[in-house]
């Protein structure tokens, strides 16, 4: 719930990138850190600040624990049609 707010299923923009493709775009320890590390990717990370300058807006740390982030990277490489 609190990622479809501002997320897509498919390539389109909203408020952050459209999630088709990002299991093909990046490897599952980058999800999963972006997910539960957010505040420190996003200072720190060269494809977190260049994906900030196209959406102008910081992801808010969602304070997933790691179960949710995994069951989120699941459901994210379903959709992108990876098994």
């Amino acid at each position: 719930m609190k990622c479809i707010s501002c997320h897509k299923l498919t390539e389109e923009k909203l408020v952050g990138p459209g999630w088709a493709g990002v299991t093909k775009r990046h490897k599952p320890e980058w999800i999963m850190n972006f997910m539960t590390n957010t505040d420190v990717m996003i200072d720190k990370d060269p494809k977190v600040q260049a994906m900030l300058e196209i959406c102008m807006v910081r992801m808010p740390n969602q304070n997933l624990s790691d179960d949710d982030a995994r069951d989120i990277l699941e459901f994210l490489r379903k959709n992108d049609g990876v098994k």
